[in-house]
């Protein structure tokens, strides 16, 4: 099974983002921020983009920014939304080989299933948002790959999870079966919390910027891009 992140992954969705947050920001008289350390934080969540964003002085403005952001994202932007060059015909070719796929991103679902819904492959296997689990943590997305491989894995029912999600103890469970791909330091740290293994594209705004950052957690797989799965 692959698992796989959506924005910077599969499709480019960076600067998306990115009009959105600054389109949110200017409907709420707040001044031009910073982009920079927007990509410090990618992989984590929106509302921590937006407050990253926010020049200071404004960050208490995050919850309200946060929310006029999705009341534009995806939808005011879409045409800035576009598959990385041979992502559809790497999932075709996925999807014949008896490969199951899913996406797990941290976009709201409705955004999620919006960016999807422009592509000519439909055929996933699952499509969920990241914020359906726990988040507390900060590990939302590891608890997300977990359900998924436990829906659709080796060996389903056979995980026995002991208290925190750093104690994990498995009975049969293959983890090389299945890798999460995403385009982040932080999604490395939640494959491999997640036990599985972990692949990043080099396509997303963080690994253009900040490779380092990324090298330093030793992904499984460093990839130059979703097409190179083909």
């Amino acid at each position: 099974m692959i698992v796989t992140d959506l924005g910077g992954t599969l499709v480019k969705t960076d600067e998306a983002i990115m009009a959105a947050v600054r389109r949110a920001a200017g409907e709420l008289g707040i001044p031009p921020g910073y982009a920079e350390p927007v990509y410090d934080v990618f992989g984590t969540s929106i509302w921590e983009y937006i407050r990253a964003y926010l020049p200071e002085g404004h960050k208490h403005c995050t919850n309200d920014c946060h929310e006029r952001f999705w009341t534009l994202f995806p939808y005011a932007v879409l045409e800035q939304i576009a598959p990385f060059a041979g992502t559809e015909q790497a999932l075709d070719d996925l999807k014949r080989r008896g490969v199951r796929l899913a996406v797990l991103s941290g976009l709201r679902l409705e955004a999620i299933e919006s960016i999807l819904s422009t592509l000519a492959f439909r055929d996933w296997d699952a499509v969920r948002s990241s914020l359906m689990y726990p988040t507390e943590s900060g590990d939302s997305r590891a608890f997300g790959i977990i359900d998924l491989v436990e829906t659709f894995g080796v060996l389903p029912g056979r995980t026995i999870y002991i208290g925190d999600i750093d104690l994990v103890e498995t009975f049969g469970v293959l983890p090389g079966r299945t890798i999460y791909i995403g385009d982040t330091d932080h999604d490395v740290r939640q494959a491999r919390k997640a036990g599985v293994l972990s692949a990043v594209v080099k396509t997303g705004g963080q690994a253009v910027r900040h490779l380092p950052k990324i090298e330093a957690q030793k992904p499984d797989y460093l990839l130059d891009s979703f097409a190179d799965l083909r």
